[in-house]
């Protein structure tokens, strides 16, 4: 019986070591994957110590090394021009053969919830899924990992873009994708890393924001919570607060009222999803570093609780911005949606303790302070009272536009943004940076715009589009003020009257020329 057992355990430690010593790339690395065309790819895995690694790509080229003493190997792989499919040879004392695999551009999509709102919950989503047969488009969705340690670890998978597949794409990257597989007639990846409800902190290394405030207070606070908190008594509170649901859940069916949510499960406060590092180490620095094009990022609501927050997302956003290009090791464009119109329609000239417009700042501060970074508008894309608005189309129409514009030098339509104004006695002279053949009012006339003197009252104003000398401007006046001294445009939360546009459809982004005490009217 011993001799058994030992030959057992003999077989099991033998085939144990197999194991180990199988050369095994990181998950992206997998059928269907999207590799960057085009430049020298970064491709790494496992294996065991020492082992000699070769790569050889269909396309020609190859690319050698030898695992170190933890078993990690990386190389470079020159990639072809766009197309495919290819096939990737992975040989150390065993051999993977990777299939299906295409040359293209993969986009790197982040955000919250808005980033990760699928194909199926969006606007004409039958009808769109039904259209989505498109195989060199590609899906790799990060599974969720909080982690209070940096984990090269990924979980996912790449998928083929068809109506069997296509439902729980994130409609803001497939439609941005979709749009640009089309005009580029190339493949696209979407490497796609995100989470509802989370705040920009939790996307960014600690390493980058251990002396900022913002940051500190929200990682104290969940610090404070860690203390008392033990998987016992956090499972004693679920299951009291499970039995009152199950209560008012048969009460309420009876009633036939909505269906109350169901609680959760508390987990350690340090594990939380936006305990500040904790998305970039379990779900971001896995992907690097790995070959991409650029990123769009759809985020901001879950640090619009107060005006302070929003304000300060501005110097948080650059941060993370800057943090992740340091980690590719160069300023990839960073493309951003900066938040539609929402909450309760605007009554007044100014909506004095709105928050949605500071950020909405943030974002076109961003634009003007981080490396290789843009924003586009969807003023008029959202829905009062869903933060979660279903027209992901024309995010996707216009963040596409904006890439080929950007990062590909092509003639097509950007975000009208403010670029400067000048006072000339009773008028206000707005000037915009956009792409297009000109400006227009969506109807009669312009509207949401206002003006205040010294005394900072902000009062509704006219406002008409200009052409001097082959430029257009926008000149803002009223009769109640002699003396502007500044203008705001769509400041509110749900500014519905925005009508000033671009003759090519995009809006124009909401601003301000003041830079007033927040609490000013």
């Amino acid at each position: 019986m011993k001799l058994l057992t030992f030959k057992i355990t003999l077989i099991i430690s033998m085939v144990s070591t197999i194991v180990m010593a199988d050369i095994k790339p990181a998950q992206l690395f997998v059928n269907h994957m999207v590799i960057q065309r085009d430049v020298k790819a970064p491709i790494w895995g496992t294996a065991e110590p020492g082992e000699q690694i070769k790569l050889t790509a269909s396309w020609g080229a190859t690319a050698e090394t030898i695992a170190d003493k933890e078993g990690n190997w990386l190389v470079k792989l020159q990639t072809p021009e766009a197309g495919g499919p290819h096939s990737i040879s992975f040989l150390g004392k065993n051999q993977i053969i990777l299939k299906d695999v295409l040359s293209g551009d993969v986009w790197l999509c982040s955000g919250q919830s808005n980033m990760g709102w699928p194909i199926a919950k969006s606007k004409n989503a039958k009808l769109e899924i039904a259209q989505a047969n498109f195989p060199l488009i590609r899906s790799f969705k990060v599974e969720r990992n909080p982690s209070l340690q940096k984990t090269k670890v990924v979980q996912g998978e790449w998928q083929v873009c068809s109506p069997a597949s296509a439902a729980e794409f994130s409609a803001t990257a497939y439609f941005t994708g979709r749009k640009l597989h089309k005009e580029l007639n190339i493949p696209i990846g979407l490497l796609t890393t995100c989470w509802g409800g989370t705040c920009v902190e939790a996307w960014t290394p600690w390493s980058d924001q251990s002396d900022d405030s913002f940051a500190q207070n929200r990682k104290n606070l969940l610090d404070e919570k860690a203390e008392s908190y033990t998987p016992e008594s956090a499972k004693a509170k679920y299951e009291k607060k499970l039995a009152e649901w199950n209560k008012k859940v048969s009460q309420e069916t009876n009633n036939k009222k909505r269906k109350p949510r169901k609680p959760q499960l508390q987990t350690d406060p340090q594990l939380d999803q936006n305990y500040p590092g904790n998305l970039y180490n379990g779900m971001l620095y896995s992907l690097i570093p790995y070959a991409i094009k650029g990123a769009i990022w759809y985020q901001g609501e879950n640090n619009s609780k107060s005006i302070a927050s929003a304000k300060h997302y501005r110097y948080q956003l650059t941060q993370m911005i800057k943090s992740w290009q340091k980690s590719w090791e160069w300023e990839f464009p960073f493309y951003c949606v900066q938040l539609p119109n929402y909450k309760s329609p605007q009554s007044q000239p100014v909506e004095k303790n709105n928050i949605w417009p500071f950020i909405r700042e943030s974002f076109i501060f961003t634009t003007k302070n981080a490396p290789n970074t843009f924003t586009i508008c969807t003023i008029d894309l959202g829905e009062a009272k869903d933060i979660h608005p279903k027209n992901k189309q024309d995010v996707g129409k216009r963040m596409a536009s904006t890439i080929l514009n950007k990062t590909f030098g092509k003639n097509t339509p950007t975000t009208p943004i403010m670029k400067s104004y000048e006072i000339t006695d009773d008028r206000v002279i707005i000037n915009f940076d956009y792409s297009g053949s000109g400006l227009l009012a969506k109807g009669d006339k312009l509207k949401a715009f206002a003006i205040a003197g010294e005394d900072k009252q902000f009062v509704w104003a006219d406002a008409v589009i200009v052409n001097k000398n082959g430029i257009e401007s926008v000149v803002v006046s009223s009769s109640a003020v002699k003396k502007p001294v500044a203008v705001r445009y769509g400041w509110a939360d749900n500014p519905v009257n925005c009508n000033l546009y671009s003759k090519e459809g995009f809006p124009a982004s909401p601003f301000r020329t003041d830079n007033w005490e927040l609490n000013s009217k």
